[in-house]
């Protein structure tokens, strides 16, 4: 989810606002991990192209094995070709 706010923790506060709605309205668990990532200092224009969300991992892993141990599986992937 994209949010505005002012600050990291009224960026989480509205992040878990929404997922317990969300979790609600689908009769789903909210597990207690929220990640908050800042996208601009507030001046920038939010568009195509904007990078919304990154995650490194420094894992010495070949790719099969780490798609195996995380990724959401096919449910929650798009692969193009």
């Amino acid at each position: 989810m994209l949010f505005r706010a002012r600050s990291l923790d009224e960026a989480i506060e509205l992040a878990e606002r929404e997922s317990a709605e969300y979790a609600r309205e689908g009769d789903l668990e909210v597990l207690d991990m929220v990640q908050a990532y800042r996208i601009s200092g507030g001046d920038e224009v939010m568009g195509a192209g904007t990078e919304v969300f990154s995650k490194l991992h420094a894992l010495d892993l070949p790719a099969n094995v780490f798609l195996d141990r995380y990724d959401s599986g096919p449910a929650h992937t798009q692969i193009s070709e």
